[in-house]
């Protein structure tokens, strides 16, 4: 039999343990650093806009009177401060800091350079590594004869070309969805801008070809692997009269491997 005392401690305890597993699971508790600042600790959880934690965030903490001001940025992500005011007789403080996406312009195109009107973006970041950047694309399946990752390029103006980690295509409805994968660090480039390049037809034009000849010869002399994988993506989409005498040595050898492959997979 239990006593009066047994009958209300068991509740009692059971209402602890439940409540320290709640403060311990706390996102605040989650992926946190502890900071000292003075003669007081911080824990700094540093999360997405989604409450994804950001392992690799930089932070720095500071005393200012009886203000503590934290900084915290990471690559790809918008940089933030916070404040923390100090209590009479508090030494320990926990916060957490969530850093936004940049604003950047996304435009989507085919290997002619004209606009894709008919596709949108969704901007959605769930389920991807802190430290990678999701393109997701809708493109009407009636617009896209090819869709294959062979088929799409991912650009930053100025940066250079950031081909995609990786790129998944599925269906939604009446439109192909593509998720496109880059590295954060991309973002940080002062150009607000990401260009998707996807091609829509069997034959680029002429004029087309020789722009994207002339991007690839400039890459090649800064980035030759690069440079190599664009034209390997490019190359089967060539109009018939560009022969691979005719281009650059890096570009040459893909367009000539491609039109190889393609070749002894016909016969």
């Amino acid at each position: 039999m239990i006593g009066s005392a047994g009958k209300f401690l068991r509740p009692s305890l059971i209402f602890c343990a439940i409540l320290l597993g709640l403060i311990f699971s706390s996102p605040l508790f989650v992926g946190a650093a502890e900071y000292k600042v003075g003669q007081y600790l911080v824990d700094v959880d540093v999360r997405t806009s989604l409450m994804q934690v950001i392992p690799h965030a930089y932070v720095k903490c500071r005393l200012a009177g009886k203000t503590i001001k934290i900084s915290a940025a990471a690559p790809g992500y918008v940089a933030k401060n916070h404040e923390l005011t100090v209590r009479p007789g508090i030494t320990g403080y926990a916060t957490i800091i969530r850093l936004a996406d940049p604003e950047k312009r996304l435009d989507v195109m085919t290997f002619d350079y004209k606009p894709i009107v008919s596709a949108y973006f969704d901007r959605y970041q769930g389920g991807i590594p802190s430290h990678l950047y999701a393109i997701n694309l809708l493109l009407p399946i009636k617009s896209w004869p090819h869709p294959s990752p062979d088929n799409v390029i991912v650009n930053q103006p100025g940066y250079g070309w950031p081909i995609q980690n990786s790129c998944d295509i599925s269906v939604m409805e009446d439109f192909y969805k593509v998720r496109m994968l880059i590295d954060r660090a991309v973002l940080d480039d002062p150009h607000d801008e990401l260009l998707v390049y996807v091609n829509t037809a069997n034959v680029i034009s002429v004029a087309a070809a020789e722009k994207w000849l002339a991007l690839l010869a400039e890459l090649a002399a800064r980035d030759e692997l690069r440079a190599a994988q664009i034209a390997a993506v490019l190359a089967p989409f060539f109009p018939a009269h560009i022969e691979a005498g005719y281009l650059p040595e890096v570009i040459a050898r893909s367009v000539a491997l491609k039109r190889r492959f393609n070749e002894l997979h016909q016969e």
